[in-house]
């Protein structure tokens, strides 16, 4: 694995090397496409956004979908917060030996059902994918950022892959997945729309985002022209010539190794952009690593209860979480500014954004490039 200072000088090598940036405004003056209006977000891309974040699971075609969603701001005072329980997606006889008591339960910055903010938009949305053996919230602190700063975020749970399928259940490749979805963001049904809460309210382009084995799941989707931004954390996807792209990763990471992404990713063409977060494990780029941290984590708990688990799980749910790792509050931050940012700058029509990731290259906690080749 290479070390990412060593990371970063193939990538500014390739990029053209650094330069100097205007620092960002205070608060970002809620730019937006022609035909769109926006809420001011916070110009540090890191920062949550104004709108609060609605949630609602709704079946499309034969998978089971989140939807997070910018609420009417304020529509979330007095209203529980949703946590997820990751025994939903186990096998029933083993989801069956953890008590609620001892359950290691995902939170969420998000409320059920909550109003969608319709003064505003349309909203680009993005589609998640998740990484091997987990499920589609596994990464809500981010799915839940992009919404407070004004998108519809999307994320599948990927049949055959998932954390059901690691636990024994069907195997498969669930390779029709993201092009169900897409279809399901730009194309209205004949029939039923499962979407049809948002879908007076989705702008014309999207995003694809992808976890280790859900990036390499965004290649599946070929060059679809509603796909204006691709990004991938932990895993090495195929790119479209004709995206923003932002290719992360993690210089801890020992299952999708930090070498040959920067590689890749530095040879593309367009507008392109690759961050290494120093001290990241793989598990970095989701929630998981803090379930139950205070009785050992997840996999600790399961195990109490005699889960059986195979030795898959074991090492995708401990890379990233030790204690040699950089601590999810040093990386969180972060991953949220630099995809928030490369979301805002194509899908936002902002130009604060493009300042504001150019500013990031003298971040501590990234070894960091950008090459702006705008069309």
């Amino acid at each position: 694995m290479l070390h990412a200072s060593l990371a970063l000088a193939v990538v500014l090598g390739a990029c053209g090397g650094t330069h100097a940036v205007e620092p960002p405004a205070p608060v970002a003056a809620g730019a937006a496409c022609p035909g769109a209006t926006m809420l001011p977000v916070p110009a540090a891309l890191e920062q949550r956004g104004p709108w609060a974040v609605g949630v609602r699971t709704v079946r499309v075609e034969n998978l089971t979908v989140e939807v997070w969603y910018p609420a009417l701001p304020g529509s979330e005072r007095g209203r529980p917060t949703e946590r997820y329980d990751l025994r939903t997606a186990m096998p029933p006889a083993e989801a069956a030996k953890i008590p609620d008591a001892d359950n290691a339960w995902l939170p969420c910055a998000c409320v059920r059902d909550l109003p969608l903010d319709e003064a505003h938009g349309p909203y680009p949305a993005v589609l998640f994918l998740h990484g091997a053996a987990s499920v589609r919230a596994q990464s809500a602190f981010l799915m839940t950022h992009w919404a407070s700063r004004g998108f519809i975020v999307v994320a599948p749970d990927l049949p055959g892959v998932g954390l059901a399928a690691a636990l024994g259940g069907q195997v498969g490749f669930p390779a029709g997945a993201p092009i169900a979805m897409i279809d399901a963001l730009t194309q209205r049904p004949e029939g039923d729309d499962p979407l049809a809460f948002i879908r007076p309210h989705l702008a014309a382009h999207v995003a694809i985002a992808g976890h280790s084995l859900g990036a390499i799941l965004e290649g599946t989707v070929g060059e679809r022209p509603e796909i204006s931004v691709q990004i991938t954390m932990a895993g090495l996807a195929t790119t479209s010539t004709e995206r923003s792209t932002l290719a992360l990763y993690g210089d801890h990471d020992g299952i999708a190794s930090a070498p040959s992404a920067a590689d890749a990713a530095a040879a593309s063409v367009g507008t392109n952009r690759v961050g290494v977060i120093r001290g990241a494990g793989h598990l970095a780029f989701t929630d998981l690593c803090g379930l139950a941290a205070d009785r050992g984590g997840a996999l600790a708990v399961a195990r109490a209860h005699g889960v059986a688990l195979p030795e898959m799980i074991a090492t995708l749910a401990t890379d990233g979480c030790r204690p040699t790792d950089a601590p999810f509050a040093t990386t969180a931050p972060a991953i949220r500014a630099l995809t928030a940012g490369v979301l805002e700058e194509r899908l936002h029509c902002d130009p604060a954004a493009t300042r504001a990731l150019a500013a990031l290259r003298g971040d501590p906690r990234i070894a960091w490039s950008d090459r702006t080749d705008h069309r």
